[in-house]
């Protein structure tokens, strides 16, 4: 009797059919996703995104020596008008004012910083600005505007040495009158009173920590008047200081 031929075990995988399926799907996505690629993004969504996504990353400092470096896209602010060009605008205000000394802009997580060390603005123990920086102020305005600012904060700062006057008890309304008369003039200038703020910090916010016996010269650095115009939209952090010189100003205080 013969044997019958023992057939070997049927090789397991999916019919023919599912691979001509399979490549039919790949392409279909890519169809798709082209589409999606092409199609007009909303600039308002996409701004917000952007926001969000950089908020999320500010801590985060890139080796710009290393293999991987993420570049952020410029967000324009107002009309057509970058954070650099307004800062630039800023400095060259400065430096055609031979303030360089004495005067600091930053480019900050919100917006632009600009900090007038004294005694730039006012004189010792007042809150009327030097008729001197009135055109420095006037063009500090105008860049506020071409940028379409969210807000002005104006702050002002004095230091620790104890004043009593009739008009100033404290240092605590030296410091707000200060910064209330910064105000006012940006608001006589048209700018919309609504986004102006004015604070008085007094001593209670100095840049540098000072031992009881410093100089007058020394202290100079914590007098100061801070004009931070807030943007619409979150930027990177980016610093462009110029230098701070006491040394000319040691007879003068608050």
């Amino acid at each position: 009797m013969a044997r019958k031929k023992r057939e070997g075990p049927k090789e397991q995988g999916a019919p023919m059919w599912m691979v001509t399926y399979g490549d039919m799907m790949s392409l279909l996505l890519t169809f798709f996703v082209l589409i999606v690629s092409f199609s007009q993004i909303e600039v308002s969504k996409f701004k917000a995104a952007i926001g969000s996504l950089r908020g999320a990353l500010q801590p985060w400092n890139p080796d710009p020596t290393g293999s991987t470096m993420i570049m952020s896209p410029t967000i324009r602010f107002g009309k057509a008008r970058t954070t650099e060009e307004a800062i630039d605008e800023i400095m060259e205000v400065v430096e055609g004012e031979g303030l360089s000394n004495w005067v600091e802009v930053e480019e900050t997580a919100g917006g632009i910083r600009i900090i007038f060390s004294d005694p730039v603005l006012f004189d010792v123990a007042s809150d009327a600005m030097k008729p001197g920086v009135i055109g420095i102020i006037d063009k500090l305005v105008r860049v506020a505007e071409k940028i379409e600012s969210r807000e002005v904060l104006i702050e002002g700062h004095t230091d620790d040495s104890p004043i009593n006057t009739d008009r100033f008890p404290t240092n605590w309304e030296l410091s707000a009158a200060r910064a209330l008369s910064v105000l006012k003039y940006f608001q006589s200038k048209g700018f919309p009173p609504e986004k102006l703020v004015a604070v008085g910090y007094g001593e209670y916010r100095p840049r540098e920590k000072l031992p009881p016996n410093a100089t007058s010269a020394q202290k100079a650095v914590n007098r100061r008047v801070e004009i931070f115009l807030r943007m619409s939209q979150p930027i990177s952090r980016m610093s462009t200081d110029f230098s701070y010189n006491t040394g000319d100003i040691a007879d003068w205080g608050d």
